[in-house]
């Protein structure tokens, strides 16, 4: 991959991984102050017990991508950025602009997810 490219998908790839901590901080503000308001009832405590959970799985679902993110960024720092994981052949760029973290082309992939990998 030509370093431009290389360039190209470190810039989105840190973009990416900027807003997911940018969302991730003012999640946590957001559930600071849920419920503070002092006008309680049980349903609204509920209801704001209810947002927290939603709040904390978006966090795990992030988490996840974040450290996919850092992965791509390890593999191009390592020069193995777009290479397929399974059978080592690029992943085309086209691809990759759609998924910067693609860890395999679309042929493994889809051989992935029938196998239910």
């Amino acid at each position: 991959m030509q370093k431009a490219k290389r360039e190209f998908f470190k810039k989105k790839l840190l973009k990416m991984r900027a807003a997911i901590l940018d969302k991730a901080k003012k999640l946590k503000e957001d559930s600071y102050t849920l419920g503070t308001d002092g006008i309680q009832d049980m349903a609204d405590a509920a209801s704001n017990a209810y947002n927290a959970d939603i709040l904390m799985s978006l966090s795990d679902n992030d988490l996840t991508l974040l450290k996919e993110i850092d992965a791509a960024l390890d593999k191009l720092a390592s020069g193995t950025y777009g290479v397929c994981e399974d059978c080592e052949e690029p992943i085309t760029e086209k691809r990759l602009e759609a998924n910067p973290v693609a860890r395999y082309c679309i042929n493994c992939q889809r051989m992935n997810e029938q196998k239910g990998t």
